[in-house]
């Protein structure tokens, strides 16, 4: 039996912390190469085999040894199963690999071969070297529907799906028309960039062609609807399906969850457990998300529960929605007990968990968190900063605060965000230190100090500081800030110190620059009776 080995591009080195098991596989590797090198055909055809079974089942690093040991024999490179052999290459990604095997290919003469040059193409797009797969497409002497198919899967994997589209076009100007396949892969790239009209005129070619009925399709073509905001017409497709599978279920609710219709996500939830259709991963995910839009704690923990009796509750991203659920939803205790069973937590899980006690008053807590989870070796990303920005604000931890900001430029060379600049203003402004957000906004970019004056005027007037006051009113001239409503609370904070002179300049300035703003109404219904 052929032990798993991890296979270098070069050479292969067969890596084991035990000496005899090193021993061991040396062995079984040696005699193979025996046999292949004395042409044993039974041994061949069954590694041509095993090659295409392993790259089949996902064990690309066993089906590239293998393909190797093969390649070791001198065996003639017209039978090799290069099609699978580039599937491993790029399901791990082993670019210099892939490039080789290209070159083998075209060494022996195999450049004619239209289903190499489609694997290729494919494994081109898993490296995303779009470049690289749109130059083996454009040179193919012949080219069959698989490969125009291939070609707009890889545009939409490497995130063009606009170009999927336009080659669409290209396809039917050269009187190619999509297959079963192709209209798969084309409408969830409509869904992507919501184009609705394309993505009708694909669901009418396929009542016309009588694939309607397809399940794979018909979930294709529903999910399209859901993700162009048409949740009426994905739902009339989905009530048509003959046949539904979960995927059809999630792909409904996942729309209903794009439309904020989150009451619709539990009817729906409820009609699969009375239809007796089990649950996956992620019709859970999407049940807690509506859970934690509607704060609908009781739901949430139903859910909860039968997460639990089905077995799938060591799922990290389940865990880390239910942190999230509980947290808003004011059950801190929860949410503490499922982070704590989150053994290799993903930054948005600490997140959840550094917001949940930030809003619950546990500032300090949420920063101890913070600062565990940089020792754990979790990156954090520009978000986590501004929850722990956040918690710091609330609680009027100012040299916390300035840690935090310190760490997340100077150690993680984050740029900061008009929302981090907003947090850290108003942090500092809560506790009086004017001078010290003035320098911040002395510092931050032209284009985000237009949303920092509102939150000093406001420091200002609760802290009484009349001559920052004044000096904020200076950069709102030298800005020509044009927000009306800024220069109001500037003239209130004025007559409030009865600095009449100020308030009359003001409301010249406010003249000039024609900053009335809205007037306010009102309306009020007067009975006639009695």
């Amino acid at each position: 039996m052929l032990l798993r080995r991890r296979v270098s591009f070069k050479i292969f080195s067969i890596s084991s912390s035990s000496s005899s098991l090193n021993q061991l596989q040396l062995y079984h590797t040696q005699n193979f190469k025996s046999s292949l090198t004395q042409h044993d055909d039974l041994s061949i055809r069954s590694s041509l085999a095993n090659i295409k079974n392993f790259a089949k089942t996902g064990c690309f690093e066993d089906a590239l040894h293998l393909y190797h040991l093969v390649r070791a024999s001198n065996m003639n490179a017209t039978h090799l199963p290069f099609v699978y052999v580039l599937k491993a290459c790029g399901g791990l990604c082993s670019i210099h690999e892939g490039l080789s095997i290209h070159g083998i290919i075209i060494k022996a003469g195999l450049g004619q071969n239209v289903t190499f040059m489609n694997s290729l193409i494919e494994m081109y797009t898993a490296f995303g070297h779009l470049i690289s797969a749109l130059h083996v497409f454009e040179t193919m002497p012949q080219r069959n529907q698989v490969s125009w198919n291939m070609m707009v899967l890889g545009y939409s994997t490497c995130s063009q799906p606009l170009a999927a589209l336009q080659l669409c076009v290209v396809m039917k100007n050269n009187g190619i028309c999509l297959d079963a396949v192709g209209l798969k892969i084309v409408l969830p790239i409509c869904g992507q960039v919501e184009a609705l009209q394309v993505g009708k005129s694909i669901h009418g070619r396929l009542v016309i062609a009588g694939l309607y009925n397809t399940t794979a399709l018909a979930t294709a073509t529903m999910d399209m609807y859901a993700k162009c905001g048409q949740v009426g017409a994905a739902t009339k497709v989905f009530d048509e399906i003959p046949t539904k599978d979960v995927v059809s279920w999630n792909a409904l609710m996942t729309g209903y969850i794009k439309s904020t219709r989150f009451e619709a996500v539990f009817q729906l939830l409820y009609q699969m457990f009375a239809q007796g259709i089990k649950p996956s991963i992620t019709t859970f995910l999407l049940a807690l998300q509506a859970c934690t839009h509607l704060l609908a704690l009781q739901v949430g923990k139903t859910i909860h529960g039968h997460i639990i009796s089905t077995g799938i509750y060591v799922d990290i991203s389940v865990k880390g929605l239910l942190v999230d659920m509980y947290c808003k939803c004011g059950e801190l205790g929860f949410a503490c007990q499922a982070f704590t069973e989150i053994i290799y937590g993903k930054v948005n899980t600490w997140s959840c968990m550094i917001n949940g006690l930030g809003i619950h008053g546990f500032a300090r807590e949420s920063i101890m968190l913070f600062f565990l989870m940089l020792k754990q070796g979790v990156k954090p990303d520009e978000v986590c900063f501004l929850v722990v920005l956040s918690s710091c604000s609330h609680q009027g931890l100012t040299q916390e605060g300035w840690k935090v900001f310190y760490y997340m430029v100077s150690h993680f060379f984050i740029e900061p965000t008009m929302e981090h600049y907003a947090s850290m203003a108003d942090l500092i402004s809560r506790a009086g230190c004017i001078h010290e957000a003035l320098r911040l906004f002395d510092a931050m970019p032209q284009h985000f100090k237009h949303s920092m004056i509102g939150a000093m005027l406001g420091a200002c007037r609760i802290h009484g500081d009349q001559e920052k006051g004044r000096e904020i009113r200076d950069r709102l001239f030298d800005l020509e800030c044009r927000i009306p409503g800024f220069y109001k609370l500037m003239v209130s904070i004025m007559v409030g110190k009865e600095q009449w002179d100020e308030v009359i300049k003001l409301r010249e300035v406010i003249m000039d620059r024609k900053l009335w703003g809205n007037a306010g109404s009102s309306f009020v219904e007067v009975s006639n009776q009695g």
